[in-house]
């Protein structure tokens, strides 16, 4: 029996400095390519460890950079607090190569049209060989400034998946993003008194005919946004107003449109009306039948009400209407209000 545990440990131990071997050579060639590509990469200390129950690298206060240049107009950065390649014999077994990014890690990329910041906590990656990577993390916080948008949000609870082709064909995905999360916040959300839960997103950018595969990370590489879905739930009761989008921009133009789709819609109306920065916002007559039906119609028919459909057409980024415009105007001719 002793002699079947120490020729396991002998397995495990040759199958360790194998994996790990394996794990450095893979990191070195990542760092080679990177450098190659105009980023800098620097970490203060590289570990092994794992043994006997897994294999990985691990890399304390590690740091990626890249400078604007006249190729690649863009600054961007990564720093963290810890980075760990490989993981437990069991998640190497499985399709992928597992990435934990522990402890608090931000993010940064400028370009002339845009700058984005991302927070992250104890991020989990999953890279696999068809340009698909995983990723999950129980809080994310990200900030977007371009020329017509400055916005933040807070998420809870965050998976998806991340699609990255950098040599993708005219018209077809280049970049490709699935996001859900448990709770999303937002200072507009937030002046509204409004709390939104199950988020989720579904959106591709596809490549200009005009730029090479090197401007990936340049907003100037794409030509159009795809949004499949942006949904969340307003409330977290199970009868909540649920609000999507849908539609496409071009790019570097933004414009185009967006289809607003609101479900249980006299839920979020309630809120408006409840809200008095939102309730100015509506025309008296508007407020008037909302306020009606919302009185005089049972719950089991609002319930049964249709969704609130509304196209939202974008010119350089900007609505041509008004929220107070946009709200004014919503047809409330196929609304009953005879009851």
């Amino acid at each position: 029996m002793a002699g079947i545990v120490i020729a396991l440990l002998c397995a495990d131990t040759l199958f360790w400095w194998r994996t790990t071997d394996t794990i450095e050579a893979e990191i070195e060639a990542r760092r080679v390519a990177l450098e190659t590509a105009g980023w800098t990469m620097t970490v203060e200390q590289s570990t092994r460890g794992g043994w006997p129950f897994g294999a990985w690298v691990t890399m304390t206060s590690p740091h990626l950079s890249h400078e604007r240049s006249t190729r690649a107009p863009f600054d961007a950065g990564w720093s963290g607090t810890r980075l760990r390649v490989g993981g437990l014999w069991p998640d190497l077994i499985q399709a992928g190569f597992p990435v934990l990014l522990s402890g608090r890690h931000a993010a940064r990329f400028i370009a002339p049209t845009l700058q984005l910041t991302i927070l992250s906590q104890d991020l989990h990656l999953r890279f696999s060989a068809d340009h698909e990577t995983t990723f999950a993390s129980p809080s994310t916080q990200i900030a977007l400034t371009t020329g017509f948008l400055d916005q933040s949000i807070a998420l809870t609870g965050v998976s998806g998946r991340l699609l990255t082709i950098p040599n993708a064909l005219h018209d077809s995905t280049r970049l490709g993003l699935e996001l859900s999360a448990q709770t999303l916040n937002s200072p507009a959300l937030t002046s509204l008194k409004l709390s939104s839960r199950n988020a989720h997103l579904v959106a591709a950018l596809t490549p200009s005919a005009q730029e090479d595969a090197s401007s990936f990370f340049s907003p100037e590489g794409y030509d159009r946004l795809l949004l499949q879905t942006a949904t969340f739930s307003i409330g977290s009761e199970p009868d909540a107003s649920r609000l999507s989008f849908s539609g496409s921009l071009d790019l570097p133009a933004v414009t185009g449109h967006l289809t607003l789709n609101l479900l249980n819609w006299h839920n979020a109306a309630e809120q408006l009306l409840n809200t008095a920065s939102a309730r100015t916002t509506l025309s008296p007559d508007l407020q008037a039948i909302l306020q009606h039906m919302l009185r005089e119609q049972p719950s089991s028919i609002l319930k049964q009400a249709q969704p609130l459909v509304v196209d939202l057409p974008i010119l350089n980024g900007h609505f041509p209407l008004s929220l107070e415009t946009l709200l004014q105007n919503i047809s409330t001719q196929k609304i009953d209000v005879s009851h």
